[in-house]
């Protein structure tokens, strides 16, 4: 019989795991994970019962003192009711005596119930200072019935008052009022056995009395008090860094004359110790749990797999040619039956040698072959791989390509956004993609463009970086992947304008740790989004950022070449451009504008005066005072040396003429010496040409014309003058 060969044993021993970590360690994990999902769910619910916990306490704490109020309020009324009765008797009976003892007896019985009785003339105006008991007593008188109030005006104390009506015969005579303290101490022995704060406020708000000093007040806005009046519950947290507090505001109506708000309030600093505690022991416990149920499955494995370490033990005797080892300890078991049926095989391998040595060999070929088939479809999945890996590469590689296409086939910012979400959109098959651009200097993201939805349905939406997903981003500036965005808090549907489902991708456009935007990508299907197509987004967002930034220093070096150096104004070739813009503007709509054509009235002369440094100083002061003397929509440019020009949309030549005038003489009236730090005592004047368009000419070119000959007839008239075109109109253009 021959030996194992040296070169196989390690390779069988590398190979090797025991049947107790195959069955230990599948345990081991499920267990952690159970255990893991336990903790986070009974964390989740104990957050939810505490916070359940104290919402409940304060309602109960509003239903006593509801309770309590209209208890107080049905003794008030039905004292009162009796106090009527009574008096209504007293006509009839007062010179008897035993009607004087019920008498005393019923105002003893009041003073006993810490009720006040006090009777007052129908008419207590000019008699009494408080407005209130006043209007209290108007409404007794107007409805013939009795009215609840509750007020703190009587010696600062708050009671709770009736008023009702006295007759004498049919006729009111005299008002009955009882009054039952309902102040701080009443508030104080109903809430303080539930561990709650309490205080009561006018229905405008305004604190009447509080169980306790430390009672936190809380200003209700117009629209929370109107809530409360409705008869709704209002709930609300107020955070305090040492003391959360948690406040309850109901109504409470007082009969059908007043009502009041009672504002409950619980602290939650000790709940949120309690629930750490809680959470906390929860965990010990189950941590224990995990311990204890581990030693005990390992020990419990250690038995059950001990007969297969003996089994193994005589499979190595039989492999080394030891075909007399048996095994003694043989159990009842499974692998009790193995064990016998094993010593029946190595009794038979006994007298059937040659015939088992070629059994083996076959065996070991058969072995072999499996092991090469296992080789070959290792093999196979890992070049599957490869290909899934290739494919994924050249899908990025393509979906950068068309992007670097989009990016250089336009450097105009509108176009370009226009091919970056159709390339995200063809590559990812998203629902719909917004993309939003950051202004530097603001801490906001505006929606530029959007893929899948309806055009202009999120136009101008803007998120700060303290806003949802989006903002978070952006803040952070880092890509943030949503699995489901309807188990996210986060989500702000676009400030409620569209609903979303499924999951998003947001991810920060960034280049040189500087903010330039933001693009927003969602699948209806929650995880619609690989990690490959994750990958992806962050590529193409770095392309996205590099080429959002390079046209947009495009299109600031396009405004720079737009802009005369000197005085700020646009320049003469701008304006062409957009005089030619508001040519066709004119022409399409039928409407008008007007030129203004100005220069500085000897203006050689200010410069061999000046010099040259004052005298461009100067050329700049005029043109700010023009730019500042116009309208937002109309265009002031340099057009010459000392020359200006106006573009006025939609103005008629009258309007022009006046707005002509009235820059001549804002230029007459400003003393410049001071803005160019001049010594020298000087008046600079303006002379200004106004044309029309089309009224004067549909040519631009005849226009300015116009507007340049108009110009020297001011000049010619001597100066410091308007002069509006009025010659003959040129033929058609």
């Amino acid at each position: 019989m021959k030996a194992a060969s040296p070169s196989t044993a390690p390779e069988q021993s590398r190979r090797f795991r025991s049947l107790r970590s195959k069955v230990f360690l599948p345990f081991l994990f499920l267990i952690v994970a159970l255990t893991v999902a336990a903790i986070y769910g009974s964390i989740h619910l104990a957050e939810r019962s505490f916070q359940n916990s104290s919402d409940e306490r304060l309602a109960a704490t509003k239903e006593v003192l509801y309770r309590e109020f209209k208890k107080q309020e049905v003794i008030l009324q039905t004292y009162a009711v009796i106090m009527q009765q009574f008096q209504s008797l007293s006509e009839r009976f007062h010179n008897e005596a035993e009607f004087g003892i019920l008498q005393d007896r019923l105002f003893n019985t009041l003073e006993k119930s810490n009720i006040i009785t006090t009777f007052y003339p129908a008419d207590i105006r000019g008699l009494i200072q408080q407005e209130s008991l006043v209007t209290l007593f108007d409404q007794v008188r107007r409805s013939g019935q009795p009215r609840f109030r509750y007020s703190n005006e009587f010696g600062g104390a708050p009671v709770l008052m009736v008023a009702a009506p006295i007759y004498t015969g049919n006729e009111l005579s005299r008002i009955l009022l009882l009054q039952t303290a309902m102040g701080e101490t009443f508030l104080r022995s109903v809430t303080s056995a539930l561990n709650v704060s309490a205080a009561l406020m006018t229905p405008e708000g305004k604190t009447i009395v509080k169980s306790n000093p430390e009672f936190t007040d809380v200003d209700l806005t117009p629209a929370q008090i109107n809530l409360i009046g409705s008869g709704q519950p209002l709930f609300l947290d107020h955070d305090i860094a040492t003391d959360p507090e948690r406040h309850l505001f109901a109504m409470i109506p007082l009969g059908r004359s007043d009502r009041i708000i009672l504002s409950l309030e619980a602290s939650l600093k000790s709940t949120t110790e309690m629930q750490s505690e809680t959470i906390l022991r929860m965990i010990l416990v189950m941590i224990a749990v995990i311990i204890l149920g581990t030693i005990f499955y390992f020990r419990r494995i250690s038995q059950i797999t001990r007969p297969a370490i003996e089994l193994r033990n005589a499979t190595e005797a039989i492999s080394r040619g030891n075909l007399s080892y048996r095994i003694i300890n043989v159990g009842d078991d499974e692998l009790g039956q193995i064990a016998t049926s094993f010593n029946q095989m190595a009794a038979d391998l006994e007298s059937s040698y040659q015939e088992r040595v070629s059994q083996d060999i076959a065996a070991a070929v058969a072995q072999e072959e499996q092991r090469m088939q296992l080789v070959l479809e290792k093999k196979q999945r890992e070049r599957d791989k490869v290909n899934d890996e290739l494919n994924i590469l050249k899908r990025e590689s393509s979906a950068l390509y068309q992007l670097n296409q989009a990016m250089t086939a336009s450097i105009e910012l509108s176009v370009m956004f226009d091919r970056i979400l159709q390339v995200l959109n063809e590559t990812l098959s998203c629902d719909h993609i917004v993309l939003l651009i950051h202004n530097p200097g603001e801490s906001v993201l505006e929606v530029v463009r959007t893929a899948g939805l309806e055009s202009g349905v999120l136009r101008k939406v803007r998120f700060t970086f303290s806003q949802g997903i989006t903002g978070e981003a952006a803040q952070s500036q880092r890509m943030i992947y949503v699995k489901d965005i309807d188990e996210d808090d986060r989500n702000l549907s676009y400030h409620g304008l569209i609903a979303t489902r499924g999951s998003v991708i947001s991810v920060p456009l960034v280049i040189k740790g500087r903010l330039v935007g933001a693009i927003n990508l969602h699948k209806k299907q929650a995880e619609g989004f690989s990690a490959s197509e994750q990958r992806l987004v962050q590529a193409i967002a770095n392309q996205t950022a590099i080429a959002v930034d390079n046209a947009q220093l495009q299109e600031k070096s396009r405004d720079l070449s737009n802009t005369d150096e000197l005085t700020g104004l646009s320049n003469r070739r701008h304006f062409q451009e957009i005089l030619k813009r508001e040519v066709a503007q004119a022409r399409r709509f039928s409407s008008t504008f007007s030129v203004i054509m100005c220069d500085i009235d000897e203006f050689k002369q200010h410069k061999s005066t000046l010099g040259n440094i004052q005298s461009d100083a100067l050329l700049r002061q005029v043109g700010q005072r023009l730019l500042k003397s116009t309208r937002g929509i109309d265009l002031v440019s340099r057009f010459g040396t000392d020359q200006f020009i106006i573009m006025l949309p939609k103005t008629t030549k009258e309007g022009a003429f006046a707005a002509a005038e009235k820059l001549r003489k804002h230029i007459l009236e400003e003393d410049f010496s001071t803005h160019i730090h001049s010594d020298l005592d000087f008046k600079v004047t303006v002379s200004f040409g106004v044309t029309e368009f089309p009224g004067d000419s549909k040519n631009i070119y005849e226009l300015l014309n116009l507007a340049d000959r108009a110009l020297y007839a001011a000049k010619k008239d001597g100066s410091n003058c308007t002069v509006a075109w009025e010659g003959p109109a040129p033929g058609p253009e």
